[in-house]
């Protein structure tokens, strides 16, 4: 039986009032242990919930790049072939899994928010249910919330889809709220995608106990943008409308990452261990991470193998260092934005507007950033959580400018640095790079307004 070989994969029917769970419903019903005699139609609904169900558990031991077909197939109990009448491959079964665990989970998250009560006990009833699902299923968690991102680009439009019910839910939770102020989708889509980020997080640090009672936390964080904006507001919001060109660092100066890495020039002005790089960064963009070899990389680079190894030990050690070394340019235009507005909002605004500026005009470090990073595995899911954590680091106590209030707690912080993320990768999977600068105000208005209720 399906119990038997890949486990059974619950998702708790929360009670609305208690939150407490009832009668537990499978995500994958179980199959029976005899197909002989059913419907072809209840023959094949049975072998995808074997092979989804297999992907849960697969994906929970090795992750997804380690789940193979052959593992996939003997967990299920089913045949290659019987494999590839469901599935023409292992990402199209990584995708439907995604979206069964989605759609099981919106149908219970918005029964939850249907239930009587005003526009907060609504969103936290919703919420409730969710973060419960979360601590009951984290496999089936992981799979949605943590491994999704490594597929990259194939990834995304899953994920937004997984998130259009819940900012349904916030929509019509500042629709019915007292206050008049209109939130636009941008924020909407933030703030849905922030409490994503804070799910993430939790499961990545094995923390996922800790958000049934973030709850409150996360949801007067999200209703707090239906406010006027204050004065640290409008003063940051004033200087991200304004271009920060000035302060950025002398990239005209460099070789540009589009010089082919065994060019002449290249060959004058880089060392072998940064062509290297650069020739990673340039095939990862093309291609992607999964189908990178070292051979090519040597070919790009315009060097040996031998020579490869001689400075990383495998391709992740060298995408991770092409990554740092587009990552650090970015950051240094953010942070001489920041430091040449002083102490003042103004330094939040102006930060923002050029790390905006720098995305847009560098494609290789949007791609790299937003897409493909988290392809090379967990050691690239932590490099990526870094450098959101530096950009959050501008928000700190010690190094936010006066007028910013008081410390915020660690999950909004985190909310927050993963609403922009999510808002500026929406923007460039619909090519819409060079427009992402003229978002900085209502971006500044996201990070900052936590801030300005304290």
């Amino acid at each position: 039986m399906l119990i038997g070989s890949v486990g059974t994969i619950f998702l708790a029917r929360m009670a609305p009032s208690e939150g407490a769970p009832q009668a537990a419903q499978p995500l994958f019903p179980p199959a029976s242990g005899r197909l002989r005699g059913q419907t072809p139609e209840r023959v094949a609904s049975q072998q995808k919930a074997r092979l989804e169900a297999a992907m849960v558990e697969a994906v929970a031991r090795h992750g997804y790049a380690g789940t193979t077909l052959r593992e996939l197939v003997r967990l299920a109990g089913v045949s290659k072939s019987t494999f590839y009448e469901h599935f023409d491959s292992k990402q199209e079964c990584f995708l439907a899994t995604f979206d069964e665990i989605i759609s099981q989970v919106t149908e219970r998250v918005g029964s939850a928010y249907r239930e009587e009560g005003d526009f907060r006990e609504k969103l936290v009833a919703a919420l409730t249910v969710f973060m419960n699902l979360v601590v009951n299923e984290p496999e089936a968690a992981t799979l949605a919330m943590v491994e999704s991102l490594t597929l990259g680009t194939a990834g995304v439009a899953h994920r937004e889809r997984g998130s259009e019910a819940f900012e349904v839910m916030i929509r019509q939770s500042f629709d019915r709220s007292p206050a008049k102020d209109e939130v636009p989708a941008t924020t909407v889509r933030a703030i849905a995608s922030g409490i994503r980020g804070v799910v993430y997080r939790r499961l990545r640090s094995g923390r996922v106990e800790e958000l049934p009672g973030l709850v409150d936390e996360l949801v007067d964080w999200a209703l707090g943008y239906q406010q006027p904006d204050g004065k640290a507001v409008k003063l940051a919001a004033s200087a991200a409308a304004e271009s920060q060109a000035a302060t950025a660092h002398a990239a005209d100066e460099e070789l540009d990452w589009k010089e082919p890495p065994d060019s002449s020039r290249s060959r004058s002005e880089l060392t072998q261990r940064e062509r290297i790089v650069r020739a990673v960064g340039q095939l990862v963009v093309e291609k992607d991470y999964e189908t990178l070899s070292i051979p090519a990389i040597s070919a790009r680079a315009g060097t040996s193998n031998q020579t490869f190894y001689e400075h990383f030990g495998n391709k992740r050690e060298a995408f991770l260092a092409a990554f740092d070394s587009v990552a650090g340019e970015g950051l240094i235009d953010t942070k001489n934005a920041f430091d040449a507005a002083g102490d003042s909002p103004k330094a939040v605004g102006a930060a923002l507007r050029a790390m905006l500026e720098h995305v847009a005009a560098h494609q290789l470090f949007a791609q790299l950033t937003f897409f493909d990073l988290q392809t090379a595995g967990p050691v690239a899911l932590d490099r990526a959580d870094s450098v959101m954590d530096a950009f959050t680091a501008f928000l700190q106590p010690g190094v936010a400018p006066k007028g910013i209030g008081g410390p915020i707690p660690e999950a909004v912080l985190q909310a927050v640095g993963s609403g922009v993320w999510s808002v500026i990768q929406h923007e460039l999977v619909r090519g819409n790079a060079e427009s992402l600068p003229e978002l900085a105000p209502e971006l500044v208005r996201i990070v900052l307004t936590p801030f300005a209720s304290r």
